[in-house]
């Protein structure tokens, strides 16, 4: 009976490893379904504003110019 222990053991290891990884996977959240425009539909965002966002660090340059 002893000689089996370490066998269960292992045995209980893997599933518990396997239940993390298996309720990690499952409670991720799901991805929206994208959905495509149809002929002659326009583009929701301005072309103008697609652009990468710039960052303005002005504020903050000014708050450590006062100290």
């Amino acid at each position: 009976m002893y000689a089996l222990l370490t066998y269960v053991w292992l045995l209980f290891m893997l599933v518990l490893v396997g239940a993390t990884i298996t309720a990690a996977m499952m409670g991720r959240p799901k991805k929206a379904p994208k959905k495509k425009p149809g002929p002659g539909a326009e583009s929701p965002i301005d072309p103008a504003f697609a652009s990468e966002p710039s960052l303005d660090f002005g504020d903050e340059l000014a708050q450590i110019g006062r100290k």
